[in-house]
């Protein structure tokens, strides 16, 4: 529930838009440690061209390429910004320009161009091709098909996608779709100790390739569970429809996500319904404030990700964090050099301070405010 790629014209960009080794400077592969940026604002399969012409300098941006043109473009806003490409190692859409940026991107300078065969494909037990349950009339999309990964021809095709992906200076790392620990899907067709062997298999080859050492994100659905098996392939992971109903996340397990040493991207939604909750935004955008190693992006939702929305509140100047983030009065507080932020997921809460702050989500100016259940608010200095 993922994809959501339209590659109108990405066919020529890898022969006409490989980017030159000279035009960039390639930058940390680990979370951006300038603690004057936050919020952190990402995108996750990112409308590129919204992004673009948005001109707001969002921090990190995936999506399944970027030509050395839009990097710069990006940049221009951010330099800052990290830009991670990809697709998925076990899966593909059968969508017609979706495959054939796929297979663009992998034939690149080869003699002998390889395509998609049936053999790659993971069959079920009566032959018919295991699959994700993408394909609707409603939304236009077509089937997602799970591939074999203990096949050679299709592992050296994945594998050489990623290679060609992570030769882009303009990329500061890859992302890899729609990761699971095993093929719930078709049970019967492979067991979950091949699915997984054969995933790491294909996950180590791209290790190898990384030699630059770039950031990987895998998208994890829910929880860090749901991947773990293959840890020591990734530095973070995506948290899908975060605190949405499809997947039924929970404020604290993102909270407690950060805990751990990865980067963590709280992917909040309208649950497919183009509804903007902006409590439930305001939640989660001050959740991934209280820690260094996160991110925040919100969009439509897993059918259709990527808008390049932007809030009054990812305007917020609060400067660097002074301390930690602490829980009082069943709110979570942190405070910057301009600011305070509270994130309040179980009450109603009534913060006191000992000065005038600027609620920046109403402007209004006090040194009391209420903090609805479900809430996050920021509060700058006057």
């Amino acid at each position: 529930m993922r994809f959501n790629y339209f590659f109108l014209t990405l066919l020529i960009i890898f022969v006409s838009g490989c980017a030159d080794d000279n035009n960039f400077n390639l930058q940390s592969n680990k979370i951006d440690n300038n603690l004057n940026e936050f919020p952190k604002i990402a995108s996750w399969l990112a409308k590129k061209d919204e992004i673009i012409a948005s001109e707001k300098p969002f921090s990190l941006i995936m999506s399944g390429w970027f030509t050395e043109t839009e990097a710069a473009n990006i940049k221009l806003i951010n330099p800052n910004a990290k830009l991670l490409a990809g697709l998925s190692t076990n899966w593909v859409w059968n969508n017609s320009e979706w495959m054939a940026f796929l297979l663009a991107i992998t034939n690149y300078n080869k003699e002998n161009p390889v395509n998609i065969t049936e053999d790659m494909y993971l069959h079920n037990l009566d032959g018919s091709r295991c699959a994700f349950g993408w394909q609707s009339n409603e939304w236009g999309y077509e089937e997602i098909y799970s591939m074999d990964p203990r096949n050679e021809k299709w592992v050296e095709l994945i594998v050489t996608f990623y290679g060609n992906v992570l030769s882009q200076p303009q990329h500061d790392g890859i992302i890899v779709d729609m990761v699971v620990k095993e093929q719930f899907w078709c049970p019967d067709a492979i067991s979950a100790i091949e699915w997984q062997s054969a995933t790491k298999n294909i996950m180590q080859k791209i290790s190898d390739l990384n030699t630059e050492n770039k950031m990987i994100i895998f998208n994890a659905g829910r929880n860090l569970s749901d991947i773990e098996i293959f840890s020591s392939y990734f530095d973070g992971y995506l948290m899908e429809n975060f605190m949405g109903e499809q997947l039924n996340s929970t404020f604290d397990e993102g909270l407690n996500a950060a805990k751990n040493d990865y980067i963590i991207i709280y992917g909040v939604d309208t649950d497919d319904s183009g509804i903007k909750d902006l409590n439930k935004m305001r939640l989660g955008l001050t959740l991934s404030m209280l820690n260094n190693n996160t991110y925040f992006a919100y969009d439509f939702g897993p059918r259709n990700h990527g808008q390049a929305w932007w809030f009054t509140e990812y305007d917020a100047n609060l400067g660097k964090p002074l301390s930690d983030y602490y829980k009082k009065d069943e709110a979570y507080f942190r405070e910057f050099e301009n600011g305070i932020i509270v994130s309040s997921p179980y009450s109603n809460v009534t913060v006191n301070f000992e000065q005038n702050y600027t609620d920046v989500t109403t402007k209004m100016q006090n040194s009391s405010f209420i903090v609805n259940k479900g809430d996050g608010r920021i509060f700058i200095k006057i």
